[in-house]
């Protein structure tokens, strides 16, 4: 009776937190069905063998092998395969995962002598002529590679992430304008170094990790007219120039054991992240008729406000509680985190003087955030066959951001302050995350089994019922994976 009551409370108080899972693949890239399913409470060896804190429980005799099949944040199917194996006493193990070259643009042209000559080009002569350009960073091919290389009870691992694409072509024509050079440039190339002891430095636990992200993202055209362009200007002009640069550091202890009694364990951890936005673009300035190019730490994009100054930093410290508990065939476990998030933005409306420097002009703000969201996260496995069939179960509660923010905010007309204020808001918005996942584990042989995540999963901020037999049910399966060791 004392268990079920415990069982009960346990139960009643666990539904699991935005977890900082700083030492899994950057932003959450890759979880096992299994470890999705339960919100990451219980991960398989599909998880560990690309964690270097965690691939010393990754046990097998040559190899390890998976592949699994998933959507990702943008509901895009992607394929993901992993290896590992051990060379002498050094553990190496691969990740892929992505779509290779779907959704890559095309941008298709025509070699063809246009009927009406194009701005700067000539009658009879024949351009390679483009309908339109476009290079999307909403719909660009997906890749992410990675690399663990562990010894000593210490993992590091190298990831690389794109979504980059790039058109830079000569001599083209679109709309009715020669090119003498076109540039476009979209998507983010990511280069993530992480470092992680794979054994606890205590009793007590303690597992220290640091991991590093240096994340470039582009938005960028540039184009160069034959002659002058439509405007009667010519030179180079800067269309949009969007660039950042955004490193991050992140640390965290590994998590400390402060109770372990009567099948009963709780641990408290502690995870900081540090991260910045960065800022150096190019903007375009009309001097004598041609096309000159000035520099701004901010933004440059054609409209009502095409000149932002800009700077973020922003600090994220995660302190959470977990615990576990099994007896039999059952076991649960749970996670609370905390996240406290620090930040400053300047955000500076700029113009351009008659020389082409920029100078304020509009609203300048220094915007202070504080943002609190509680999040928890609980998961239940149930051995319906010991060493055959497992049940997982997982469900999550995130709560909708407690956001105080204090902006200071001043106004200038070309270089001259007007007025000063500022502005106190308090928010409590964004989606409140309530959901709820199932899947099962198979292992049709010590060495080969197989995890999904069933269709019964309520997604982020997903509503209405689920038909067990309808694709969405119980029959049907979000994300399949195969494992192999020998």
């Amino acid at each position: 009776m004392k268990n079920r009551v415990f069982t009960l409370v346990l139960l009643l108080s666990m539904i699991a937190a935005a977890g900082a899972w700083a030492q899994n693949l950057p932003a959450n890239l890759w979880s096992s069905p299994q470890s999705t399913t339960t919100e990451g409470r219980y991960r398989s060896n599909a998880d560990d063998f690309i964690r270097p804190d965690a691939y010393t429980g990754v046990k097998f005799n040559r190899w390890f092998g998976m592949a699994s099949f998933l959507n990702n944040t943008n509901n895009e199917a992607v394929a993901t395969l992993g290896f590992a194996t051990s060379l002498s006493k050094v553990y190496i193990s691969a990740f892929y995962s992505g779509n290779f070259w779907t959704n890559k643009p095309e941008n298709n042209y025509i070699e063809q002598e246009p009927a009406t000559a194009p701005n700067g080009g000539a009658d009879d002569k024949t351009y390679d002529v483009y309908d339109s350009i476009s290079v999307s960073g909403l719909t660009n091919p997906v890749n992410n590679i990675a690399l663990l290389i562990g010894a000593a009870n210490m993992g590091v691992r190298i990831t690389y992430r794109t979504t980059y694409q790039s058109f830079k072509e000569k001599n083209i024509v679109t709309g009715d304008q020669l090119y003498k050079d076109y540039v476009d440039e979209s998507g983010y190339t990511s280069l993530q170094i992480a470092w992680a002891m794979a054994k606890d430095l205590t009793k007590y636990g303690i597992r220290p990790y640091v991991t590093v992200d240096l994340t470039f993202n582009r938005d960028y055209q540039k184009t160069k007219a034959k002659g002058a362009d439509a405007d009667g200007v010519s030179g180079a002009k800067i269309e949009r120039s969007l660039n950042h640069f955004d490193p991050s550091f992140g640390a965290g202890l590994g998590g400390f054991t402060f109770y372990n009694q009567d099948g009963f364990k709780a641990s408290a951890d502690l995870d900081y992240v540090l991260t910045f936005n960065i800022y150096s673009n190019e903007y375009s300035y009309v001097k004598d008729g041609v096309y000159k190019t000035g520099t701004i730490t901010g933004t440059y994009s054609p409209g009502s406000n095409p000149y932002v100054q800009e700077y973020f930093i922003s600090n994220l410290i995660t302190p959470s509680i977990s615990g576990s508990w099994s007896e039999d065939r059952l076991a649960l476990k749970f996670k609370l985190n905390l996240p406290l998030t620090f930040s400053k933005r300047e955000q500076d409306s700029m113009n351009v003087d008659s020389s082409g420097d920029l100078v304020y002009h509009g609203d300048s703000n220094l915007t202070s955030t504080f943002i609190f969201r509680p999040d928890l996260r609980l998961a239940m496995q149930y051995k319906i066959i010991p060493n055959k069939l497992i049940l997982n179960t997982g469900a999550r509660i995130q709560t909708t951001a407690i956001t105080r923010e204090t902006i200071s905010q001043e106004h200038y007309t070309n270089n001259k302050r007007d007025y000063g204020r500022r502005i106190h808001n308090n928010s409590f918005g964004g989606t409140f995350i309530n959901r709820f996942s199932i899947g099962p584990t198979f292992y049709l042989t010590e060495n080969f089994w197989v995890e999904a995540t069933t269709g019964v999963t309520n997604a982020y901020g997903n509503e209405g019922t689920i038909d067990v037999f309808a694709p969405g049910g119980l029959f049907s399966f979000g994300s399949i994976l195969v494992a192999l060791k020998f």
